[in-house]
């Protein structure tokens, strides 16, 4: 009998040791999240990189560097950035911007517009400067003008490529990116 005393007085903590694992258990589903947002965020930004070695820009447009603008989410952004200072493409070196959307794109090379923010911009990509490769994870990002579309496929991230939209932009696209695109679409 002297031990019931006791394990009522044991009740409130494993009570509160029980809340605190199911506090603890909610805390951790959105840093779950947030993992997997990163490592999709590291996909697009090392898909983006190896976009850009297999892209040829007009002679005019080539300078000692090679300025990638992002629009949106900071994210792919922050990966990419993250990696630049010791990358080079060829003789260029590497510099990522983040961009207001009212912002000009004519320093940009290449342009990153998360998803989210391309209907606040989907005229500037019709309306794009030549020379500027632009990429999105927007569904229907190709028939908006844009030259490559990032989508997920089965758990894995693919690409389409609008060889049509890449022309406009002066732009020359490798044989070997376009045997790795999910689909390249040309018009008629």
């Amino acid at each position: 009998m002297r031990d019931q005393p006791r394990a009522r007085g044991l009740r409130p903590f494993f009570s509160a040791a029980a809340t605190l694992v199911a506090c603890s258990a909610l805390a951790w589903i959105p840093t779950g999240h947030a993992r997997e947002a990163q490592r999709a965020d590291a996909l697009k930004a090392g898909y983006l990189f190896n976009f850009m070695k297999f892209v040829e820009w007009p002679p005019l447009a080539a300078a000692d560097a090679l300025t990638v603008c992002f629009l949106g989410n900071s994210g792919v952004y922050d990966e990419l950035s993250a990696g630049l200072a010791d990358k080079r493409l060829g003789p260029r070196r590497l510099i990522a911007r983040r961009l207001a959307p009212s912002e000009p794109t004519v320093a940009c090379q290449v342009l990153y517009i998360d998803a989210e923010r391309l209907p606040d911009v989907s005229d500037l990509i019709v309306a794009r400067p030549a020379a500027l490769l632009t990429v999105s994870d927007a569904p229907e990002f190709l028939k908006g003008g844009g030259i490559i579309a990032l989508f997920d496929e089965g758990n894995r991230l693919r690409f389409r490529i609008s060889i049509d939209n890449a022309r406009r932009a002066n732009l020359h696209i490798s044989s070997n990116l376009l045997q790795l695109a999910s689909a390249v679409e040309r018009e008629g």
